[in-house]
């Protein structure tokens, strides 16, 4: 039955969902055991590119990261860390945004892993169209705007408060630095609240299997990843399972300095990463 139901997945997958209610209707029959079942402790590295048509022209997978985030959780006790990096973290002699270009997510989940001691289990690389379409297929994300906002640039324009954002708007939303007041750490932290907000979201609104599957879908078209495809589901159901209040963001902060001329973090991460190895994720 294990079988039956993944190649139930992997056919929804493949055709854009018309196997849904089939898979609905056989995955509660099925026992479905992850792979990080072994020691309970997930982590993914979240990767925002800037590069990818048709905002931009290039391939995705050799363009700046303007969006590093790590995120563990704790499987078990449905507990999790985003970990909100800023670009310009000064890391292994460069800045973190630069590894993706120099050498795919590969290089970036490495220069991650040692400088933080953290194994990374998965990678997920996507596009400003990526996240347009993401933000869209899920009709739309609540967030609560903590700031004013009005950037020419990245064409943000909101009050705070609570408003529901299309997919322009989110990424106007994410792009913007200019118009807050501790710019692109400000923009980093936006990044981890889009991604808390959209969790939530996915466990409030989005949660019945039906909608996971098409979920699950769009993220495999909008998103290169080496997540396999048989656990997908199980990390969309996974989503569902954990308390928004149970989800703690660090955004890291540091000193800014100058390397031959070029802005940089120098970070302070305190005992982020220590508590992560430690398995002690969430609030």
């Amino acid at each position: 039955m294990r079988r039956l139901a993944w190649l139930l997945l992997l056919a929804a997958l493949l055709l854009e969902v018309p196997a849904a209610a089939v898979l609905a209707a056989s995955t509660h029959r099925a026992d479905l055991r992850p792979s990080y079942a072994k020691d309970g402790l997930l982590v993914v590295l979240a990767i925002g590119s800037d590069k990818g048509p048709p905002h931009r022209p290039g391939d995705p997978l050799r363009g700046n990261a303007d969006g590093v985030h790590l995120i563990a959780v704790d499987t078990v006790a449905k507990r999790a860390t985003i970990v909100d990096f800023p670009r310009d973290a000064w890391i292994g002699g460069d800045k973190v945004t630069h590894y993706l270009r120099l050498g795919g997510p590969e290089a970036l989940e490495g220069q991650l892993e040692a400088y933080t001691g953290i194994p990374i289990d998965f990678h997920a690389v996507t596009t400003f169209a990526g996240i347009e379409r993401i933000v869209d297929g899920m009709g739309g994300v609540d967030v609560v705007v903590d700031l004013p906002m009005s950037d020419p640039f990245s064409g943000s324009s909101f009050a705070p408060g609570p408003q529901r954002l299309s997919g322009p708007q989110a990424l106007a939303y994410l792009r913007d630095r200019y118009s807050l007041p501790a710019g692109d750490f400000d923009r980093a932290r936006h990044h981890g609240d889009m991604l808390r907000f959209a969790q939530a979201q996915v466990r409030t609104r989005q949660a019945d299997l039906p909608t996971l599957v098409a979920l699950t879908a769009l993220f495999t078209r909008n998103t290169v990843t080496n997540m396999p495809p048989a656990e997908l589901l199980q990390l969309a159901v996974l989503a569902t399972q954990i308390d928004p209040a149970n989800v703690a963001q660090v955004p890291l902060g540091g000193a800014v300095g100058t390397v031959d001329g070029a802005s940089v973090v120098d970070l302070a991460p305190g005992d982020t990463f220590e508590r992560i190895r430690a398995g002690q994720v969430g609030p």
